[in-house]
């Protein structure tokens, strides 16, 4: 009789648990739905994401390395850092507008060598805006002001500079891509709302594609779009994806220059940004009021209001995993640092907060997963993290 319910017992343990572990997956199970309509699939996420549901651990930041000091040799002290890079060797070239020049550094942070002065000739700069390193491990340099590329070798020899690119444009590119055989601005011109300018090996431009597509207030969006336009991330399959500066709860995937998928979640936050335009600009300086986080000015016309969150860079992971990283409001006073977390399809996994009032200018991921990002808290810097999840 004792065997019969101690058989007994283990059987309504073991029902139990595979209830218990049934439960459980049924409750992680995604909550959204995937749509295909005219060849265009359609991700449609809840806010909740799947890890939250699973009650898994928070995604945090691991911070590797910086380079930058407020104290110290020359080489490591920054003015004003715009944009930084890797080459094939693991080594970083930090660009730094203030000075007009480019540093390098091995993987290990040490100094290697600088290159570019302020001037007009042949290397020389302006207005250094953004930078990348082709196959060659070259080093391509953009300058917003004098518009024009200039080229290094990997041991800092100067190799060529360009013609003026947009002779009768505008544009403030905020990445350079290398692309079978070609360059890639990512930029607006002041005149278009294309948004990727194909050049071949010779710089001569060759199309402009995609389009922009308002959010809310025209005015405003083409205005600021010229420093504020997004962020971008060239898959190794080709595949490009492609988020708003003032993220509106979308990434966008394209493939050979055709949008191919949305992928949508359920925001508290339904519009990125609140503005108001002033025409009278004298009454727009008047206004004091404190919530106010965002003033700009520009062709007679002043826009007033609050960012209520912003895309800080979109990148895919060597497991897949798509993570957005965004920058929201909670507060007059309280900025707040996070991420999103997708899987290869686009179902989202998680949003967790990295920091408060912290802001990262994400510029590059390299093969490792490892994020460069510009950091200004005391004094400029390059600081290295990987995401651990």
């Amino acid at each position: 009789m004792k065997n019969k319910n101690y058989i007994f017992s283990i059987a309504l343990f073991l029902s139990a648990f595979i209830i218990l572990v049934s439960c459980g997956k049924q409750k992680a199970e995604w909550k959204g739905s995937i749509e295909e309509k005219d060849g265009l699939t359609i991700v449609k996420n809840p806010k909740e994401g799947i890890w939250d549901l699973k009650e898994k651990d928070e995604v945090t930041i691991r911070i590797e390395h910086q380079i930058g000091q407020l104290y110290g040799p020359e080489e490591f002290l920054f003015v004003s850092i715009v944009d930084a890079t890797v080459n094939s060797k693991g080594d970083l070239y930090v660009a730094d507008s203030g000075l007009n020049e480019i540093r390098k550094f091995n993987k290990d942070g040490q100094y290697l060598l600088t290159m570019g002065r302020k001037g007009q000739g042949p290397g020389e700069f302006q207005d250094i805006r953004t930078v990348a390193v082709n196959s060659h491990d070259d080093l391509i340099v953009y300058d917003h002001m004098l518009k024009r590329i200039s080229i290094f070798s990997d041991n800092g020899e100067h190799i060529k500079t360009t013609k003026i690119l947009f002779p009768d444009s505008w544009i403030d590119p905020s990445k350079i891509f290398v692309t079978n055989a070609k360059y890639l601005l990512f930029g607006k011109l002041d005149n278009s709302l294309k948004l990727f300018h194909e050049f071949d090996r010779d710089w001569n431009i060759t199309e402009s594609y995609i389009d922009y597509e308002i959010i809310d207030n025209k005015e405003f969006e083409e205005l600021i779009l010229g420093i504020s336009l997004g962020h971008c991330w060239f898959q190794d399959n080709g595949d490009m994806l492609y988020t708003k500066y003032f993220y509106d709860n979308q990434i966008f995937t394209y493939k050979n220059k055709e949008l191919v998928k949305i992928v949508r979640r359920e925001s508290d936050i339904k519009k990125p940004y609140e503005i108001q335009v002033f025409h009278d600009v004298e009454k727009a300086l008047a206004i004091k009021n404190p919530e106010y986080d965002l003033r700009a000015f520009g062709r007679g016309i002043a826009f007033l209001g609050k960012i209520h969150q912003c895309s800080l860079g979109i990148y895919q992971l060597s497991d897949g995993y798509i993570v957005n990283f965004l920058y929201l409001r909670r507060s007059k006073d309280i900025k707040e640092l996070g991420v999103e977390l997708y899987d290869s399809e686009g179902k989202f996994l998680k949003y967790s907060k990295l920091g408060e009032n912290l802001y990262y200018n994400i510029r590059y991921l390299d093969s490792s997963d490892l994020f460069y990002a510009i950091e200004r808290e005391e004094y400029d810097k390059v600081i290295m993290f990987r995401l651990a999840y």
